[in-house]
């Protein structure tokens, strides 16, 4: 929208130059055409939202944003892939390999099924986002206490009769804990995204429905995260 009222400002000054050098009109004849052309120029931010170019505009950036944060999210999925596998936590990479497949199911819903419906795409783009990234952040971490296990197992004796230290415990449990997190959450996001998909018109009831179930998503990521 910047840019449309820049360039109609800019054709606005052309004009009234234009106006003034070729008919030589009296100066308070030249200001009447100003102050015209200046109310006329006042119509282009509402005519930009009444047919629909604002709506327009702020879609392909919501859908912009959605494709660099999708790209960018499997691109660190990728690596914790790799890390995990090094790692041997095959559980923490088959949870990669989970949340891969919803954040493509979630990108199609966004691409198709809301396109052209700016609030709505906004809005489970915001909500699931914050679930989506909890869940990067778990497996993020699940690689950091993976490297911390095996360095403490490095340093543990080799003897089979000896209980593990307390260290090594408390990690384990701590990896055992984000696994047990990821599975909710996936669970949560799969029943989301199947709802969402299976809307056929977005109306009040069907959309309050959906988006509480965001909410409580949401409303899990942070106090997980705390």
């Amino acid at each position: 929208m910047i840019k449309a009222i820049a360039a109609a400002a800019l054709a606005t000054l052309l004009l009234i130059a234009a106006y003034f050098w070729w008919f030589q009109a009296p100066l308070l004849v030249t200001l009447g055409y100003a102050v015209v052309s200046v109310l006329a120029l006042a119509l282009v931010p509402l005519c930009y939202r009444w047919f629909g170019f604002l709506d327009m505009e702020v879609i392909r950036q919501l859908l912009d944003q959605e494709e660099r944060e999708h790209n960018e999210m499997m691109q660190r999925l990728s690596t914790m892939q790799n890390d995990l596998e090094t790692l041997d936590n095959e559980e923490g990479a088959r949870q990669v390999v989970t949340l891969k497949h919803l954040l493509n199911d979630f990108h199609e819903v966004i691409a198709n099924r809301f396109r052209g419906k700016q609030l709505s795409s906004s809005t489970y783009l915001d909500a699931a986002r914050n679930v989506q990234n909890q869940s990067l952040q778990n497996l993020s971490d699940m690689v950091g206490i993976g490297h911390s296990i095996s360095s403490l197992q490095r340093q543990q004796p080799d003897n089979d009769s000896q209980q593990p230290p307390a260290q090594l415990s408390m990690q384990q449990d701590r990896l055992d804990a984000l696994l047990s997190e990821n599975r909710r959450l996936f669970k949560a996001l799969s029943d989301t995204s199947v709802e969402v998909a299976n809307i056929q018109e977005i109306g009040e009831f069907e959309r309050t429905e959906t988006l509480a179930r965001l909410k409580d998503l949401v409303s899990i990521a942070k106090q997980q995260s705390q």
